[in-house]
C-alpha cells in the first residue's frame, strides 16, 4: 500500500474557510457570499495579518522565524591603506569598499541580523564570531578578518579586510507573502490567529465592537503561540553572567542576547 505524503502545514484555504466561519459568511456555501477566495480584499488583509503575526512573533523572540545563511565570497578590499574604508551587503550586493557586486545579497526574507561569524573563503577552518558595534564602526586598518559589524541602513557594515572571507549570518525572517489561496502557511497552529485578526481588519469599519472582539481572539491564540515557545526555552537552564571579572582587574564581557 503507498504512503501517502502528509505535512503539518495547512494552506491558505484552511485559513480562509475558517474566517468565513467565524464572520457567519457559510449560510448557503462553504465558499461564502462575501469573503469569498477571490474578493479583491481578501489577499491583501491576509498579506497584513501575516505581516502582523510574523512581527509579533519575532517581538516575543519565538524561535520559528530564525534562519542562518554564509554570504560568500566576501572579496578582499582594494584599497588597504585607508582606516575609513567599509565594506557592505544589502539588498542589491556586496560593496567592497571600491565597487558594487551583485552577489552576495542579503536574504529577502531578512528582517534584522542576529549573530555574525567569519570564516577566511574555501577554508575549511572554525567560523570566529564577530561584534557587533550598534554606535558606530571605528577607524581601523583592514585585517585579515572583518571582526566587527554594524547594521544601518537595511546594510551589513564591516571594515575592509585584506583577503576574501565568508560570513555566517544568524538572522530573524519573515514568511513570505500569499499570493494565491493554495499557498502554504509556513507556521504551526497559526491558522485561528491569521483568521481572527483577518476578521478584525475586514470588521474595523462596519462594525468596531465586533472587530475588537475578533482582535482579542486573535490575541489570544497569538498568546498560545508564544506560551508554546516560552516553555520550550524554559528547558534550558540559564544562569545570569556575574558583572566584573572574577579574578580581578577591569576586563568585563558583557552578555550577549538569546
Amino acid at each position: 500500500m503507498p504512503v501517502i505524503p502528509s505535512s503539518a502545514y495547512v494552506t491558505l484555504e484552511t485559513v480562509t474557510t475558517l474566517i468565513r466561519a467565524i464572520a457567519n459568511d457559510m449560510l448557503f456555501s462553504s465558499a461564502g457570499e462575501i469573503l469569498t477566495d477571490s474578493a479583491a480584499f481578501m489577499l491583501p488583509l491576509l498579506n497584513d495579518a501575516l505581516e502582523w503575526f510574523t512581527e509579533e512573533c519575532n517581538n516575543h523572540g519565538v524561535g520559528t522565524f530564525v534562519k542562518e545563511t554564509v554570504l560568500t565570497p566576501l572579496t578582499a578590499t582594494p584599497d588597504v591603506s585607508d582606516p575609513a574604508t567599509q565594506v557592505s551587503v544589502s539588498d542589491t550586493g556586496y560593496n567592497d569598499g571600491a565597487g558594487m557586486h551583485l552577489a552576495p545579497q542579503l536574504p529577502t526574507d531578512l528582517l534584522v541580523p542576529l549573530f555574525l561569524w567569519e570564516r577566511q573563503t574555501a577554508e575549511l577552518e572554525d567560523w570566529v564570531e564577530m561584534t557587533e558595534r550598534p554606535d558606530g564602526l571605528p577607524s581601523v586598518l583592514p585585517g585579515l578578518r572583518f571582526r566587527i559589524w554594524e547594521w544601518r541602513t537595511d546594510a551589513l557594515y564591516m571594515p575592509g579586510a585584506t583577503q576574501s572571507n565568508d560570513v555566517r549570518l544568524r538572522y530573524t525572517s519573515t514568511l513570505p507573502q500569499f499570493s494565491s489561496v493554495n499557498d502554504t502557511l509556513y507556521f504551526r497552529g497559526a491558522t485561528g490567529c491569521l483568521a481572527y485578526y483577518m476578521v478584525s481588519s475586514y470588521l474595523s469599519s462596519k462594525n468596531p465592537d465586533a472587530a475588537k472582539m475578533a482582535e482579542s481572539r486573535a490575541a489570544e491564540r497569538l498568546n498560545q503561540i508564544v506560551t508554546r515557545s516560552s516553555r520550550m526555552k524554559q528547558r534550558e537552564a540559564i544562569s545570569r553572567r556575574s558583572y566584573g571579572n572574577p579574578r580581578g582587574g577591569p576586563s568585563f564581557v558583557p552578555p550577549r542576547n538569546p
